[in-house]
């Protein structure tokens, strides 16, 4: 059968699920909701003329779907196993008063601008090594250059491990500047654009979308997700920003999130299209070869729609070409932990190209559970992932930092079609991060604030 009728099948039956999950399993709703919703926007084009891939058979098509269905399944049993336990409380909180603090905030402004200048000072590191192998000007003039590397070494790679883990703490910096509930202290409109403006720069000099999509993504997930800066109409109205802030605090809940949504979508579409020129990623050659029509290609957005929709058609070839016979045997779904230990082969996180019309080596987040264990592997690995997404989705209230680790979860959701997941190093070191700024927020919070009586009588007990 061609995409199309296979593409209308894969929406019939996410449209299906998701009803199904509306009805049953409402409190996971919205998580399935989008990852459903992403899916089936990428088969909508797929199967549409503006887009022509080759196409794979029945096999290949069934193990994606099973793939997208176990996800949902793992969200509903989890809830239902939630549902049956109850509410309950952390040992960690019984035991520890440290935990107990829950600011109705991530962090603080000193902690921002902490984090924030580790960032730069990353930044800082990658600059000189730019400017020492490349020069700094080529940044603007040559980057295609850059990209490329020299010496067979990635421009990335080069540079020290502690310097490109502090890089990864770019969109969380974004994510708080743009989140209003993030800090004690929000950023009033004008310090808030023009500090957006700087990180989004950062980001685009690093020559790499991936951070810019997590930061945009990382944002949306907690509008979605979490609650809104509480609305006041005190705010003065100083200029045109001032005006549009107090407009914004008196809008009603689903006109922000709506604005706010459309916002970053904009800003990440422009900052995409950014690095996608000046590297000259504007499928060109994806046109000319006709896998891209020309309608798409008149509208600049043909470098977008090739990147959404590739991924699922290079997963349906990889199947087709491999027969379900795995190769990797874990190897890949662990690749993160096993590139620290020593003497132990693991994965490269960037695969070999395939044939799909266009050449592309991107696979889909389903592809290291399929090369690990085949068809077994795509059932369970995309089963434990919904478990885990929805078990932070269902919990995501019980704390800040646990609202902001579930939205870093959340946001790689939405890039499903693509590649990015859980144990990529970027979003791996951003819930990391997360983890670290909460427990430092509570532990600030707690020298402040008094103990309660029964911990203090505890204390002198013992």
């Amino acid at each position: 059968m061609s995409n199309l009728v296979w593409c209308g099948i894969t929406i019939l039956i996410l449209a299906a699920t998701t009803v199904g999950v509306r009805f049953y399993a409402r409190p996971v709703f919205w998580l399935s909701f989008w990852h459903n919703l992403v899916w089936a926007a990428a088969m909508l084009v797929i199967g549409s003329p503006l887009v022509h891939y080759k196409t794979a058979s029945w096999g290949p098509w069934l193990t994606l779907i099973t793939g997208l269905v176990a996800f949902n399944v793992g969200a509903v049993v989890i809830w239902q196993l939630l549902e049956r336990r109850g509410p309950q409380r952390s040992r960690m909180q019984e035991r520890w008063p440290l935990f107990r603090q829950n600011p109705d905030y991530l962090t603080t402004r000193p902690v921002f601008w902490t984090v924030a200048g580790l960032y730069a000072v990353g930044f800082a590191f990658y600059l000189i090594n730019i400017q020492t192998r490349f020069g700094i000007e080529n940044l603007v003039l040559q980057p295609t250059i850059i990209r490329k590397g020299a010496d067979g070494v990635s421009y990335l790679e080069s540079l020290p491990l502690p310097a490109r883990i502090l890089l990864y703490l770019g969109p969380l910096v974004f994510a708080m500047i743009w989140y209003t509930p993030a800090l004690n202290k929000p950023f009033k409109p004008i310090p808030r654009v023009l500090l957006t403006i700087v990180v989004l720069l950062t980001m685009i000099a690093m020559l790499q979308r991936s951070n810019l999509f997590i930061a945009i993504l990382l944002t949306c997930a907690l509008y979605i997700t979490g609650p809104l800066a509480k609305q006041t109409t005190s705010r003065r109205s100083d200029g045109f920003l001032g005006s549009v802030a107090k407009w914004w605090d008196v809008a009603p809940k689903g006109v922000r999130i709506l604005g706010g949504l459309m916002l970053l979508g904009v800003v990440g579409l422009i900052a995409f299209q950014s690095v996608g020129i000046s590297l000259g990623k504007t499928a060109t050659v994806e046109v000319k070869s006709g896998a891209v029509s020309s309608a798409i290609a008149k509208t600049g957005l043909a470098s977008p729609v090739q990147y959404y929709t590739v991924g699922a058609v290079a997963f349906l070839r990889l199947v087709e070409e491999t027969e379900g016979q795995p190769d990797t045997y874990g190897s890949s779904t662990l690749a993160l932990p096993l590139k620290f230990v020593p003497g132990i082969n693991h994965e490269e996180a960037i695969r070999g190209y395939i044939d799909i019309g266009v050449r592309t080596n991107v696979y889909t987040w389903l592809e290291p559970y399929y090369r690990d264990f085949g068809y077994v592997g795509v059932l369970l690995g995309s089963l434990g992932y919904g478990l885990l997404a929805g078990w932070l989705f269902v919990t995501r209230h019980r704390s800040t930092t646990r609202l902001w680790i579930s939205a870093a979860v959340f946001a790689t959701v939405f890039l499903a079609p693509f590649a990015t997941r859980l144990d990529s190093a970027l979003v791996f070191s951003i819930i990391l991060s997360i983890g670290v700024i909460g427990f430092v927020t509570r532990w600030q919070l707690q020298r402040r604030t008094p103990a309660p009586v029964e911990d203090r009588e505890l204390v002198e007990s013992r």
